[in-house]
């Protein structure tokens, strides 16, 4: 964990990896446009759109569900803290197509264009936060150590207890001050003056690794020769799975509903969507088909 990259000037880690995302998205996209038919003046523009349109949505999501005020209140991103990356994606989505639409664009194809940069930036977001020691893994310990521990806080924070024992390879400990080291003290897991955490999973960084995955994938397989839409979709599709699987591990968020944290439900819905988008393309795509061609002699039926 480090939380600033540098002490004089302060310069926080999460926001410069935010940053280092949006710039690697907007070169990534930049030279994707050609082929799509896009003129990159348009992505230099929506490089200067999106960075706002994803701070106000995630704070705005953050407030709305976190902080659970009032929709109005929510609106007031300059007050409290915390960013949901949830509602910085979906608010960037909205702007490209209210982009898109005015300038008078194929959104589906400038979605396409940016879908993989979407992936990249959530990588190297997801970097700045397990330097920030924000969205924290469950805790890597034996059973017996949450004797005390309420049984649905331990499903909380230890969810998956398997793959969550004192042995695994991957696990972490946070400083004092860092917030899963807060989380620990408050349950009664370690004593204030403890000089680390409890191990906790990197999820964060299990993250950055199956969005860079997607990234990689959505950058190579899709070149703007296929149906318009296809690459949007395998990004919708592909980080709801990530991240419906991924909030099993995470140990900050609360369920919301029906046993799911919020970023699940989102999730949830957004599959649902995809779904319903993909019976969508495949019968209006055969209905195309099976369309006459303008001049086509048809047979005659006796």
């Amino acid at each position: 964990m480090k939380p600033a990259l540098f002490a004089y000037p302060y310069v926080a880690s999460y926001s410069t990896m935010m940053l280092i995302g949006f710039v690697a998205g907007w070169w990534l996209a930049r030279r994707r446009a050609p082929l799509f038919g896009i003129a990159p003046k348009h992505l230099d523009n929506l490089g200067l759109l999106l960075p706002v349109a994803g701070l106000f949505g995630a704070r705005f999501f953050a407030r709305l569900f976190y902080a659970k005020v009032s929709f109005v209140e929510a609106l007031k991103f300059w007050k409290g803290d915390g960013l949901v990356y949830y509602g910085g994606f979906l608010f960037c989505i909205a702007a490209i197509l209210i982009y898109g639409a005015v300038r008078r664009l194929n959104l589906l194809k400038l979605c396409d264009c940016l879908a993989p940069s979407a992936a990249l930036g959530l990588a190297l977001g997801r970097v700045g936060c397990f330097l920030g020691g924000c969205c924290w893994g469950d805790l890597c310990v034996d059973i017996a150590t949450l004797a005390k521990v309420e049984p649905n806080v331990v499903r909380q924070i230890h969810t998956i207890p398997a793959i969550s024992r004192p042995a695994w390879v991957a696990a972490v400990r946070f400083p004092p001050k860092s917030e899963p080291f807060k989380q620990q003290v408050k349950l009664g897991l370690i004593r204030s003056d403890a000089r680390t955490s409890l191990p906790v999973h990197p999820v964060q960084l299990y993250e950055t690794v199956l969005a860079g995955a997607l990234a990689w994938m959505l950058h190579r397989r899709f070149k703007g020769n296929d149906l318009p839409g296809s690459a949007s979709l395998r990004l919708l599709m592909g980080y709801a799975v990530i991240r419906f699987l991924m909030e099993y591990l995470r140990a900050d968020n609360q369920p919301y509903g029906f046993g799911l944290t919020i970023s699940q439900v989102i999730s949830v819905e957004i599959l649902l969507f995809c779904g319903v988008a993909m019976v969508v393309r495949r019968v209006f795509r055969r209905k195309d088909e099976t369309r006459p061609v303008v001049g086509e002699t048809q047979p005659v039926l006796s």
